[in-house]
């Protein structure tokens, strides 16, 4: 078995251009479709998995602790441009002649 895949391998090698360009777009063809077919099935299992666990835990957190902690967190970078903008209008101004 390994010498007849020696010496295919072998004539690829001995082959013109051409035909090593082909050799590699199928096996590169082949090796997407691999790992992609892979991804999807790691995904899956993945998503399933975590699914199976949001439905086992109780939900506690409500829709008024999520909005509140939001807002919270969207004032405080506002804040954080209006005293960076603030900063750099209050900035010290110099001009270099040369």
């Amino acid at each position: 078995m390994f010498k007849n895949l020696k010496k295919w391998l072998k004539d690829i090698q001995d082959s013109d251009e051409l035909v090593k360009k082909r050799w590699l777009i199928v096996f590169s063809a082949l090796s997407m479709i691999l790992v992609i077919g892979l991804w999807l099935i790691y995904m899956n299992w993945a998503i399933n998995s975590f699914g199976n666990e949001i439905q086992k835990q109780d939900s506690g957190i409500g829709f008024w602790q999520v909005f509140k902690t939001g807002l919270n967190l969207f004032i405080r970078s506002v804040w954080e441009v209006i005293k960076n903008f603030s900063l750099k209008i209050s900035g010290e101004r110099v001009i270099i002649i040369e």
